[in-house]
C-alpha cells in the first residue's frame, strides 16, 4: 500500500508484478491441493506430494459405484484445473511482460530469448570491407549478391587440433565467433583450412549462388575482448611476447605490399608484431567487428553453447536436421564486387551496352600545409627558383587505418603526431616575431599529409606538384579560383587544382618527420632515424638535421640516434631503411638528392604496445603520454628554428643553442595542448574543431557564394580512416553555371561567364580544423611584431581583432595585402581563424594517388587512370556499397519445424471447419440456427 501511494512508476509496476505473482502462486497451490486422479501418477513427474499422489491413484478393485464417483470426480477436477489454467495463462503472460518492462533482472544484456529485441535485426558492427589496388584486392566481402548465413560457433570448435584431427568432422554452415585478441592471420589460416576439409550437413536451406564457393564457412564475427574476459577461452594471443598484435605486415608499406615500389628499405621489419592480415584477400569471408560489449558478450555465450551442443551430438554419429536446429544464426549482406578485380578494372568497368560505369572510388582527401613568416618574405623572389630561399619542412601523416576502417582510432599513429606538430607550430608562431623568422636563412614550412597509410598519397601528391617533376597546368586552363575576384588566388581547370599557392614553395632542402611519439619504446627516450645514412648526394643538410635533433634533448627527455645500421640480409644494401613517413616520399622522389630525419618514439622496431594500424590503437587501450608529446613539440619547434638559422656552416651545436634560447618548453598541462588532445584522442566532434570548421564554412561561403556545409566529422571516438574521394568527402571541383565538374576542358561553356563560377572543396572536419589552427598559430605574429621584447616570451592575442568570419577582418591593418601575381601566389589580407583575425598561412592540397585523375567534363566522383601512369603507386580504391549492406542475427528453427507447424495448422483448420459444419447442421436440426 505504501508503495502504491508513491508516484514512482517503477515501484507501481513492481507492486503490480508482485500482485500478479501472488495470484498465480495461489492458483498453483489450489491446483496442487486438488489434483485429479491420474493413471500411473508420479510425484516426480507431476510435481506433487507423494501422499497426495498415492491417495489419488486408482485401484482395479473398485465397484461400479466407486468408478462412477471417480469419473465424476475426474470431470470435476479436470474442469477446475482447466478453468485454473485459463485464468492463470493471462496472469502469467502479464507477469512476463511486466517483468520484461522492468528489465527482467539487473542484467540487461541483449538476448534473443527476450521479446522486442532490436539489437540483432541490424547488428551494430564495424565491417571489414574490400579495397582494390594496382595488383588486386585486400579485405573482406561475400561471394555474390545473395546473403551468406550460418550458425554461430566458437572458433576453437572449427579449427584443426594440434594433432591434425578435427574437433567436429561434420558441420552445418557456420559463422565463426572469435575474440579480437585471437583474430590473426595464423588463426584465419586455421579456420579456412578446416572449412575446406569439413563435410557440410544440414545446409540445404541455405542453397544460393554463394554455396558452391563458400562451403561451410559463411563469415567471421570478431568480438570486443572486454566482453569475454570472464569467459573461459582458448589460448590468448596477448600472452608473453605476442601481447601487442598489429594486422599490418612486419614490413609496413614495404616488401610484398602494394606500396613496395615507393618505399625506402623495404625489407626492414619495423612492425615486429605484425602478421599481414590487412594485406590478405578474404573474398568470400565477410567479417564484422562487434564493439558493443553487451551484444558481444551474448553472442560469445551463444557461440560457446552451440559449439558445445554440436560437439556432443556429433560424437553419437552423423548429424541430421533434428540435431542442428533450432539455432541462432548470423546473416551477412556484404557484396564488395566480383573476384579477380583490381583498381584499374573497377575504374574502367563498362556494362554490356559498352557504357562506362565505374564501380569504385579512389581513396583521398586534403593535406594541409603552411609557411611561417610573412607572405611578403615568402613571395619576394618573384617566382625565381634560383633565388628562392631554401625551405626546411616539418611533416607528419594525419590518417590511420585498421582491419575495420571505421574503427581506426589512430591514437599513436595519427593523433599524437598531429598534436605534436600543431603545438610546434604554435610555439614558433607565438614565441618568435615575424621579423625574426623572416631574417632566418631558411623558411620553415609545415605539412600535414593525408592518405599516408595508403601509399604516401598526400606527401607524394604535394611533392610531385612542387618539384618532382613540378605541376603543369594545361594551356588556357589557369583561371581565378573565384571568377568574380580576378585579382585573387589562381586555380587550374585541368588537371584540376583549386589553388596554385603551392607554386610558391620552392627549393625544399630537407624534411623532419614526426612519427608515433605518444607511446614510447623506452621511457623518456626519443629516437632519430635517417640523416646522412639515407642520402649521400645532398650538401650535408640531412646529417645536419639529424645532429640538430640529437642535440636538443631536454631535462626530462633524451633524443638518441637510432641503432639501425641498415639492411644486413644481402638485399638493397645501398638503401638505408626509413620508417614509413612523408620523408620516404621526399627521398624516393628526389632519388636520394634530398633527405632529412624522422623523430620517432621507437628505435629499430615500433614500440611493443603501440598496436600499429589496429582498431586497438586507442587512448583507452594504451594511454598516450602528454609529457612525451609536449617534449616532442618542443624539440620539433627548436629543430625547425635551428635548421632555418644555419647559414650553411652546418654548425649543429650553435644552431641548437640559438633555438633553445628562443623557444620555451611546452608544459604538458598547457591548456591548448590538453584541449587539442581531448579532440584528437577522445571526442572528434569537440567544440574546438567545430569552431574552426564552422568558421571555415562561413569563410568559404563568403568567398565563393556557395555553402557546402560542414565536412565529414572526425567522430566520437575519433576515426582517422581516409575514406573515398568524392564531392562530399573532400574532392576539389569547379562550378560552372549550375553544374559541377571534377575537371574541365570544354570551350562551349567558358569558365567565368557567370560570377557564380568558382572552385570548391568540402574538406573534412579534421582537415578544416588543422587548416584553421595552423592559420591561428602561424598568423598571429604580424599583429604582435610591434610588441616590446619583454612581452614576446609568449605573445598574446589581445591585440588581434575578433571575428566570426573573414568579412569582419577588413580593418585588420596588421596583415600586408598584395595582389596576385603570375606565379599563383595569393592575397594576404586577414582571415578569421579561431574567432580572431590573423594573417593567412594555411593551404589545402589534394591528396590523390598520382596515377589517378578526375575525368574532365564529367560530374564529380568520376576518375580514370592517367595515360602517363608510371606504374609504381599503390592506387587504392574502394568499391561502391549496396544500400542494404549489414549483418543480422536471428533464431532459425529449421525447415522441419516449419513443415510440422504448417501441417498441424492445416489439421486444426480442417477439424475446425468440420466441427463448425457439423455443429451448424445440428443447430439447424434443433431449429436453433
Amino acid at each position: 500500500k505504501n508503495l502504491s501511494q508513491r508516484p514512482d512508476r517503477n515501484k507501481t509496476a513492481l507492486l503490480a508484478h508482485a500482485n500478479i505473482v501472488l495470484i498465480t502462486s495461489r492458483i498453483m497451490a489450489r491446483l496442487k491441493r486438488c489434483p485429479p486422479p491420474m493413471r500411473g501418477c508420479s510425484p516426480q513427474a507431476n510435481g506433487l506430494d507423494e501422499e497426495v499422489c498415492s491417495s489419488s491413484s486408482p485401484t482395479t478393485t473398485t465397484t461400479t459405484t466407486t468408478t462412477t464417483t471417480q469419473s465424476a470426480s475426474l470431470l470435476k477436477h479436470s474442469s477446475l484445473r482447466n478453468r485454473g489454467k485459463v485464468f492463470m495463462l493471462p496472469a502469467v503472460l502479464l507477469a512476463f511482460f511486466v517483468n520484461s518492462a522492468l528489465g527482467g533482472s539487473s542484467n540487461n544484456v541483449p538476448s534473443l530469448d527476450k521479446p522486442f529485441q532490436s539489437s540483432f535485426e541490424h547488428l551494430p558492427h564495424v565491417p571489414c570491407v574490400s579495397l582494390f589496388h594496382r595488383n588486386g584486392r585486400v579485405g573482406c566481402g561475400t561471394l555474390g549478391r545473395s546473403t551468406m548465413t550460418g550458425r554461430l560457433l566458437h572458433w576453437s570448435t572449427v579449427v584443426s587440433s594440434e594433432d591434425g584431427s578435427n574437433s567436429v568432422a561434420n558441420v552445418p554452415p557456420y559463422v565463426v565467433v572469435i575474440d579480437e585478441r585471437d583474430y590473426s592471420n595464423d588463426n584465419v589460416d586455421k579456420i579456412v583450412s578446416y572449412a575446406v576439409s569439413a563435410t557440410e550437413v544440414g545446409g540445404s536451406k541455405y542453397d544460393d549462388e554463394n554455396k558452391a564457393g563458400a562451403g561451410v564457412l559463411r563469415g567471421i564475427l570478431v568480438l570486443n575482448s572486454t566482453a569475454v574476459d570472464e569467459v573461459s577461452s582458448s589460448k590468448r594471443r596477448l600472452d608473453g611476447d605476442e601481447s601487442y598484435y598489429s594486422p599490418e605486415p612486419q614490413t609496413p608499406q614495404g616488401e610484398n605490399t602494394p606500396s613496395e615500389q615507393i618505399s625506402v628499405g623495404i625489407n626492414h621489419a619495423w612492425n615486429s608484431n605484425g602478421d599481414g592480415l590487412t594485406n590478405r584477400d578474404m573474398y568470400g569471408i565477410p567479417t564484422a567487428y562487434i564493439a558493443d560489449s553487451s551484444v558481444a558478450s551474448y553472442l560469445y555465450s551463444v557461440s560457446l553453447e552451440q559449439s558445445k551442443t554440436l560437439v556432443k551430438k556429433s560424437q553419437h554419429g552423423k548429424l541430421d536436421e533434428d540435431d542442428i536446429f533450432p539455432a541462432i544464426v548470423a546473416e551477412y549482406d556484404y557484396y564488395m564486387g566480383p573476384d579477380n578485380q583490381n583498381a584499374k578494372t573497377c575504374l574502367s568497368w563498362v556494362d554490356k551496352d559498352d557504357v562506362w560505369r565505374p564501380k569504385c572510388l579512389p581513396l583521398g582527401g586534403n593535406s594541409v600545409w603552411g609557411v611561417a613568416g610573412s607572405d611578403t618574405e615568402q613571395n619576394e623572389d618573384g617566382g625565381d627558383d634560383e633565388n628562392a630561399k631554401p625551405i626546411v619542412m616539418l611533416a607528419t601523416s594525419i590518417d590511420s587505418t585498421s582491419m575495420f576502417h571505421d574503427a581506426s582510432p589512430g591514437a599513436n599513429t595519427a593523433a599524437s603526431n598531429i598534436i605534436a606538430l600543431l603545438m610546434a607550430a604554435k610555439l614558433i608562431g607565438t614565441s618568435v616575431p615575424v621579423s625574426t623568422i623572416d631574417g632566418l636563412s631558411k623558411r620553415i614550412a609545415f605539412g600535414f599529409f593525408q592518405g599516408e597509410s595508403y601509399g604516401f598519397v598526400g606527401s607524394r601528391s604535394f611533392l610531385r606538384d612542387v618539384a618532382y617533376p613540378g605541376f603543369e597546368c594545361d594551356e588556357d586552363s589557369e583561371v581565378p579560383a573565384v571568377a568574380k575576384n580576378t585579382n585573387g588566388e589562381r586555380a587550374c581547370l585541368y588537371p584540376l587544382r583549386p589553388t596554385l599557392s603551392f607554386r610558391g614553395v620552392k627549393n625544399i632542402v630537407g624534411m623532419i618527420s614526426v612519427d608515433q611519439v605518444g607511446v614510447l619504446q623506452t621511457e623518456k627516450n626519443l629516437y632519430v632515424h635517417g640523416g646522412g645514412n639515407v642520402v649521400q648526394n645532398d650538401d650535408g643538410t640531412s646529417a645536419f638535421l639529424a645532429e640538430v635533433l640529437a642535440g636538443l634533448s631536454t631535462d626530462d627527455y633524451t633524443v638518441s640516434a637510432s641503432a639501425e645500421q641498415g639492411d644486413d640480409d644481402g638485399n638493397n644494401d645501398d638503401e638505408y631503411p626509413l620508417p614509413p613517413s612523408p620523408l620516404t616520399s621526399l627521398v624516393k622522389l628526389s632519388e636520394g638528392a634530398v633527405g632529412g630525419a624522422v623523430l620517432a618514439g621507437y628505435d629499430q622496431t615500433f614500440a611493443e604496445k603501440s598496436f600499429y594500424h589496429s582498431h586497438l590503437d586507442s587512448n583507452k587501450t594504451t594511454p598516450v603520454s602528454m609529457e612525451s608529446i609536449a617534449a616532442s613539440a618542443t624539440i620539433l619547434a627548436r629543430a625547425a628554428v635551428a635548421s632555418a638559422y644555419d647559414n650553411g656552416d652546418l654548425d649543429a651545436e650553435t644552431s641548437a643553442a640559438y633555438a633553445t634560447n628562443l623557444i620555451p618548453d611546452l608544459d604538458p598541462t598547457d591548456e591548448s595542448l590538453m584541449e587539442l588532445a581531448n579532440c584528437l584522442l577522445t571526442d572528434g566532434n569537440c567544440d574546438l574543431l567545430l569552431k574552426h570548421g564552422k568558421t571555415e564554412q562561413q569563410n568559404s561561403k563568403q568567398r565563393t557564394g556557395v555553402d557546402l556545409g560542414l565536412g565529414v566529422a572526425l567522430g566520437t571516438p575519433p576515426n582517422y580512416y581516409i575514406s573515398v574521394y568524392d564531392a562530399t568527402n573532400g574532392q576539389s571541383f569547379v562550378q560552372i553555371g549550375n553544374a559541377w565538374y571534377g575537371a574541365y576542358t570544354k570551350d562551349d561553356k567558358k569558365y567565368g561567364e557567370k560570377n557564380t563560377d568558382t572552385f570548391l572543396v568540402r574538406a573534412s572536419l579534421l582537415e578544416t580544423g588543422i587548416y584553421g589552427l595552423l592559420n591561428n598559430y602561424l598568423g598571429q605574429g604580424d599583429a604582435a611584431s610591434e610588441m616590446e621584447e619583454a612581452d614576446r616570451t609568449m605573445m598574446e592575442t589581445s591585440s588581434l581583432l575578433t571575428c566570426s568570419s573573414t568579412k569582419d577582418c577588413s580593418k585588420a591593418s596588421y596583415c600586408t595585402v598584395s595582389s596576385s601575381d603570375e606565379d599563383g601566389s595569393s592575397s594576404s589580407s586577414a582571415v578569421c581563424a579561431g574567432n580572431v583575425c590573423v594573417c593567412p598561412r594555411s593551404h589545402y592540397h589534394l591528396a590523390l594517388d598520382e596515377s589517378i585523375e578526375a575525368v574532365p567534363n564529367n560530374s564529380t566522383g568520376r576518375y580514370r587512370v592517367k595515360d602517363d601512369d608510371e606504374g609504381v603507386s599503390a592506387m587504392y580504391t574502394e568499391p561502391y556499397w549496396s544500400s542494404t549492406v549489414g549483418v543480422r542475427v536471428y533464431r532459425d528453427a529449421g525447415d522441419r519445424t516449419g513443415t510440422w507447424a504448417l501441417g498441424a495448422g492445416l489439421v486444426v483448420a480442417i477439424v475446425a471447419f468440420a466441427s463448425t459444419w457439423s455443429l451448424k447442421n445440428k443447430l439447424k436440426k434443433e431449429k436453433l440456427y
